[in-house]
């Protein structure tokens, strides 16, 4: 009996210990340092205005935020608009907040070529190399191939097309001749600018969602939706954001049909 209850008593610890603490993954854009800085800050805060420990973990793989959540091991995520519906088709997660950085709470996709390539538009991008930053989310893999479905280019109109994992392996790829095309975050551009040119720019769609897992306690949910927006000048700048705004329907608008879009380009599934 004695070591009936010492189980019990473990179990019910452990089940305990487990709803005081939350875990944040963010998906990488690749700036890992800059994004450590950022999400430890956040995490501190929500940590301090929610009296439970938010640690934070920074994932480069889409399928490993899945996973997280999958396993109950995420409550919160900061991602892209496709990481989101996917979150949300599966998980239950809604997105509560949109970061707002350098006065903008959207961004764009763009696909760049070689400042000296004959590539002159997108309707020039048939019979060439195209590589994308992601293979899944928005501004790197979803918005290029919107673009290209837009100007009526599918899979079997481009010699190849693939992902390099990140904007800057497929900036280096074309910048070594590898790809003709990158489809990249338009953010990602600064650095390059006098060794690319920008031959389309997507719609704006929003970035830095804020996510939270509605299977959380709805005090719990409330209060870090409470925080995220009584959030203090000193902590945003520490983050270096300007701060958060509410999700607005319009801003999913554009990309709501992403799953045909990646439908017709299956070599990246």
């Amino acid at each position: 009996m004695l070591f009936r209850i010492l189980i019990l008593s473990l179990l019910i610890f452990n089940i305990s210990f487990a709803q005081e603490s939350l875990k944040l993954a963010v998906l990488s854009y690749g700036d890992t340092v800059k994004e450590y800085k950022r999400y430890s800050v956040l995490s501190k805060y929500l940590s301090s205005k929610l009296n439970k420990k938010v640690d934070m973990v920074i994932v480069e793989n889409v399928d490993r935020v899945f996973e997280l959540f999958k396993r109950k091991e995420a409550h919160l995520a900061v991602g892209c608009s496709v990481v989101y519906f996917e979150l949300k088709r599966k998980f239950n997660v809604e997105a509560v907040a949109v970061m707002k950085i350098n006065g903008k709470a959207v961004e764009n996709g763009v696909l760049v070529v070689k400042k000296d390539s004959p590539i002159k538009s997108i309707e020039d991008v048939k019979g060439k190399k195209i590589t994308l930053g992601s293979p899944i989310c928005m501004s790197n893999c979803v918005m290029p191939l919107y673009m290209l479905a837009q100007a009526g280019i599918t899979q079997e109109d481009v010699i190849n097309i693939w992902s390099s994992g990140t904007d800057k392996g497929a900036i280096l790829a074309v910048l070594a001749g590898i790809a003709d095309v990158a489809g990249i975050r338009e953010e990602s551009l600064k650095t390059y600018q006098d060794q690319l040119r920008v031959i389309a720019e997507s719609p704006s769609f929003p970035r830095h969602i804020i996510m939270v897992s509605k299977t959380l306690d709805k005090k719990l949910y409330e209060e870090i939706e409470k925080a995220l927006f009584s959030i203090d000048q000193e902590t945003l700048k520490n983050m270096e954001i300007d701060g958060f705004e509410k999700p607005n329907p319009n801003m999913f608008q554009v990309i709501k049909n992403y799953r045909k879009i990646l439908d017709l380009f299956p070599v990246l599934k």
